[in-house]
């Protein structure tokens, strides 16, 4: 007895779907990295209080900032169209382990030194279409 759990249409359905999936999330991607041109800034924070603002637009060479507030070194590193914390003295380094900051809305926190660093910038992406 030959049992055939799909067949030739099904496989092409599954198929193509697959492919149209794939090509959506590169587009995705690669529409991320097209958006370079808009005005990126990074606003860093310490207790609330505004520290040092970035232009990540017209930033050249990579630059390295060291701060050490509540007895916590960081290290912040500024590219162009992106910044992070590369280093902290805090015991979780959640703040490390969150990455490059390169979009509008995107925050990296470092809770026991109180450090914020969000980017702000216009987001000219659309997530969503409201009706």
């Amino acid at each position: 007895m030959n049992i055939r759990l799909f067949k030739k249409g099904d496989l092409l359905l599954i198929f193509g779907i697959g492919v149209l999936a794939v090509l959506f999330l590169g587009w995705n991607t690669f529409g991320a990295c097209l958006s370079t041109n808009q005005q990126l800034t990074a606003v860093i924070k310490h207790n609330g209080q505004v520290i040092q603002q970035i232009n990540l637009s017209s930033v050249k060479d990579p630059e390295t900032l060291t701060f050490n507030y509540e007895g916590i070194r960081q290290v912040i590193v500024a590219e162009k169209g992106r910044i992070r914390f590369s280093e902290s003295d805090c015991p979780d380094k959640i703040c490390v382990k969150t990455g490059w900051l390169n979009k509008p809305g995107d925050k990296s926190v470092c809770m026991p030194a109180k450090v914020v660093i969000t980017i702000v910038g216009e987001n000219k992406k659309v997530d969503s279409i409201a009706y």
